[in-house]
């Protein structure tokens, strides 16, 4: 990554998912188990056609290409990690409508025409504003026109609201306000990153997003924005054993339905 467009951190290349392969489940958030509402799960089903091709872009180990490949005719599966890719082989060998790429999304052009039908699950989180911006391009292509774009990704939003949470958390413990300020500062990032919606996830530097920040780039990439909403989780994905009281609003990565124009 260019070195004005990251931060310190391990880099999310293809060593590190290969890495990260070893131990998928207990290493990698999991939307599909977390989403406890199925609105990933209930677009899909809205917009699956037998009749058309869908493509699941950094499938991971194929926690969605299942689904992809019970709704749509056939899906193009492809990922970063040829480890990832072979787990996601062995996780959908009950369906036979189902091809395999190994591709970088930042770096290379994506090896099938466009479809109809695009899910991208927290894939545009990388620190490199080029690579970034890179999949963004190959993302948004990759959908024929009229198709439909099924994103997630981290939100900014959420990202401070769950800071607020944190140091509310160490204020009613006791805490003196500059204590609970050092305390929910994470150990690794900067002004210029955060600056950015950069901030680690695990240690590792993620991008997030802001709302208007999404509209703003899908449009200038051909796309018609037709939702965006909250993917909410439980506070124990943001906290180990967060305290009874901690209700309310809970944390979120946007979910985006867009549209080829």
């Amino acid at each position: 990554m260019d070195e004005t467009n990251s931060m310190p951190g391990k880099d999310m290349d293809r060593a590190y998912w290969d890495a990260v392969g070893d131990d998928y489940d207990s290493e990698i958030f999991s939307v599909r188990d977390n989403d406890t509402a199925g609105l990933v799960a209930g677009h899909i089903a809205r917009l699956g056609d037998p009749a058309h091709t869908a493509a699941d872009l950094g499938c991971g180990v194929g926690k969605f290409t299942s689904l992809l490949a019970e709704a749509f005719g056939r899906v193009h599966a492809c990922d970063l990690s040829p480890k990832l890719l072979e787990q996601a082989r062995r996780a959908c060998r009950p369906w036979n409508n189902i091809d395999f790429f190994q591709t970088d999304l930042g770096r290379e052009a994506h090896p099938v025409d466009p479809v109809d039908f695009v899910l991208c699950v927290n894939v545009l989180i990388m620190a490199g504003l080029d690579a970034r911006m890179s999949a963004l391009r190959a993302v948004t292509a990759q959908v024929k026109q009229g198709g439909h774009l099924l994103l997630v990704t981290p939100s900014t939003e959420s990202m401070l609201y769950t800071q607020f949470r944190r140091i509310d958390w160490c204020l009613r413990e006791g805490m003196n306000c500059d204590e609970a300020i050092r305390d929910s500062v994470p150990a690794h990032g900067s002004v210029r990153a955060l600056h950015q919606g950069i901030r680690p996830i695990e240690g590792v530097p993620t991008k997030h997003h802001l709302k208007e920040e999404l509209l703003v780039l899908l449009r200038g990439h051909e796309m018609d924005v037709l939702s965006i909403e909250k993917l909410t989780y439980p506070w124990d994905t943001e906290f180990d054993d967060p305290p009874a009281w901690m209700e309310g609003p809970q944390p979120w990565d946007w979910l985006v339905v867009a549209q080829r124009k």
